[in-house]
């Protein structure tokens, strides 16, 4: 069974405005890195029928915490996985976080990717939202980055607080000189229970024109597209060959295992998500518990949906073939979003505009099942 690993290091220097990723203010490694090398344990029989492709350290931010724990992390799968030579190694990091040296150690542990958390490149936005660096060490960093890695990824938000069309100036000039192999675009999302939404709902803090970063969004498309970016998913781009190929697993609805608190897999057709309370994670593990809050087995129409879900976000689109159970559905889809929605040589995908337009055809998607399930 080939696999996707994702490894999740909740640590923060402190918490951004906006997130809603379990993370916690802690230096507090130890603790944790011994509980996730015990629920790597509980994982060994699926990691001895596994043939190990990419692993994914993702957070929090996984660079707030020595090398060495990653290692350890890797060592363990390695010993455990019937195959462990993964083509992809992926840690995220941010830029007050990372130097010279530290990339140098990711190297030599094996990792080859690196996904840095540029969010935007206005100082005044930065700001705001709580981000612990400003443009010049942003510069710094990315320039480092680049010249230590040949697989990069950039990550951007828009839509955040004080975003003005000089933010997006400055960030397609940042791109223009420091042009990493992979781009991340996302808009931004507000959970409840944030910071964000808390200030929001107090007026205390308020967000752009939601025209204005729509407009703001295509013109940062087109750009990637003039620096020969693809758009391969919804929010991501890649030079030729340089797909995420850890996200890929997601997408195309494989098999992949998460590990962590708070993390998420997909084995089969099980599903579950971790606890998201690094005491309670520790516990279970610590009793040989399988560290689980939410845990379901799909049933064939479940694993339809999801594969349909997660497949349109890509150029590739799904095959016929995976999903001929939902066929009506699909049907229901072309003939709503005849323009968006298309089907060639037995694939189902969104055309680019499609993409733009997913918010809306995943929700009619979601609701036309739930209807046939009734």
């Amino acid at each position: 069974m080939k696999l996707a690993i994702y490894v999740h290091i909740p640590f923060c220097k402190s918490k951004c405005l906006y997130c809603d990723f379990y993370s916690i203010v802690s230096d507090r490694f130890e603790d944790y890195l011994f509980a996730l090398l015990k629920e790597v344990e509980l994982y060994k029989k699926v990691l001895e029928e596994s043939e190990v492709e990419t692993v994914y350290f993702g957070g929090g931010t996984p660079s707030v915490v020595p090398p060495s724990f990653l290692l350890k992390v890797l060592e363990s799968l390695a010993r455990f996985s019937k195959r462990f030579a993964p083509s992809e190694v992926t840690v995220e990091v941010n830029p007050e976080s990372i130097d010279q040296k530290k990339l140098k150690t990711y190297k030599k542990i094996g990792i080859n990717r690196i996904s840095l958390g540029v969010q935007s490149c206005d100082d005044d936005v930065l700001k705001k939202i709580g981000r612990l660096y400003n443009e010049k060490t942003l510069r710094k960093k990315a320039d480092i980055v680049l010249s230590s890695f040949e697989n990069v990824n950039f990550d951007f938000i828009l839509g955040l607080p004080g975003e003005t069309d000089r933010t997006l100036d400055k960030n397609l000039k940042f791109l223009e000189k420091f042009t990493p192999q992979h781009t991340s675009l996302y808009f931004l999302e507000i959970d409840e229970g944030t910071r964000l939404f808390n200030l929001l709902k107090k007026k205390i803090v308020v967000l752009p024109d939601e025209e204005e970063v729509e407009k703001r969004h295509d013109i940062f498309v087109e750009f990637l597209k003039r620096k020969e970016f693809k758009r391969y998913e919804i929010s991501n781009f890649s030079k030729p060959g340089m797909e995420s190929q850890h996200n890929l697993f997601y997408w195309r609805n494989w098999n992949y295992l998460g590990l962590g608190a708070s993390a998420g897999g997909h084995i089969g057709k099980e599903r579950y998500t971790n606890v998201s309370d690094i005491k309670k994670y520790a516990e279970m593990v610590n009793r040989k518990i399988f560290p689980r809050e939410y845990y379901h087995v799909n049933s064939e129409k479940e694993e339809a949906l999801e594969t349909i879900f997660m497949g349109l976000r890509t150029i590739e689109g799904v095959d016929l073939k995976r999903v001929k159970i939902l066929l009506p559905l699909i049907e229901r889809l072309q003939e709503k979003y005849t323009c968006y929605v298309k089907v060639k040589n037995d694939k189902i995908f969104l055309s680019e505009r499609g993409m733009d337009y997913s918010k809306k055809i995943f929700s009619d998607l979601i609701e036309w099942y739930q209807e046939g399930e009734k």
